[in-house]
């Protein structure tokens, strides 16, 4: 990474005139654009804008959440079936045993 930056000021012509501090400024403002940069890419090659990418993950979060809520209900549904069944056989159990 820092010989690539190293290589990209040389070719603009300002690695001597940076300090050290200035050049690792340089290399982290570099580390923090690059994921950004890397999906308005990847947003493009597949065709689509940052906008309509907005639309497709706030469906999916709105999918995602609905599936969750569906399995969490299903699941305090079957716990409240075993709890009821354990209940009963609880209160059959302690008759048995008057």
């Amino acid at each position: 990474m820092k010989k690539a930056l190293v290589v990209f000021l040389a070719a603009i012509g300002v690695n001597r005139h940076l300090s050290a501090e200035q050049r690792q400024d340089i290399a982290n403002a570099a580390y923090h654009a690059t994921p950004g940069a890397a999906a308005t890419g990847v947003f493009k090659v597949w065709g689509l804008p940052l906008s309509e990418w907005l639309v497709v993950a706030s469906l999916l979060f709105i999918a995602l959440q609905a599936g969750y809520l569906v399995w969490k209900w299903r699941r305090d549904y079957r716990r409240d079936l075993a709890r009821r069944a354990m209940g009963r056989l609880a209160d059959e159990t302690v008759r048995g045993d008057l």
